[in-house]
């Protein structure tokens, strides 16, 4: 009797343990629905096909836009990546005893002035993408344009994904 009630509890444990280490590789494994670059699961090519469904792009715009794209992200990697090194070097300060502030206004001058590159680099893009639209697609591109700028500010916050309402 003993035997057969250390089975049954050693098949009840054996069974939480799974379900227990399924569990854990899901969660592990689950990505956040607004991860970067893909909060629509769709990635970079996402903004091609809104661009296509949502204002109306024709094919001959697309190719445009792509060859667009590939220009800006050739531009950007390097601005961002100057940006991580500037916020790295700004953040190791944190290591240095008694840093002064003229060292700390310094860098976060620099960190400014990355981000000032960074915003004209995405300001041009989007004006030239823009400027790819025929003036029926501007409107739906405007909006479009509106609710990306908006999610690239708040990247953190929960209603990122909808804009504030405004009054007009």
């Amino acid at each position: 009797m003993a035997i057969a009630k250390n089975k049954v509890l050693l098949i009840i444990v054996g069974v939480l343990l799974l379900t227990n280490l399924g569990m854990l590789l899901l969660f592990v494994n689950m990505k956040p629905p607004g991860s970067r670059f893909g909060r629509d699961g769709k990635g970079r090519q996402g903004m091609k096909e809104i661009l296509e469904t949502k204002a109306g792009f024709s094919k001959q715009q697309l190719n445009a836009y792509q060859q667009l794209r590939d220009q800006h992200w050739a531009k950007m990697k390097p601005l961002l990546a100057d940006m991580r090194n500037a916020k790295d070097s700004f953040y190791r300060l944190l290591y240095v005893p008694d840093v002064p502030d003229s060292v700390l206004n310094n860098a976060v001058m620099i960190i400014g002035q990355k981000q000032q590159a960074i915003d004209l680099q995405t300001f041009h893009h989007f004006q030239q993408v823009r400027n790819l639209c025929e003036p029926a697609q501007r409107p739906g591109f405007d909006t479009l344009v509106h609710q990306v700028i908006y999610r690239m500010s708040a990247p953190f916050r929960r209603d990122s994904m909808h804009p504030p309402r405004t009054n007009r």
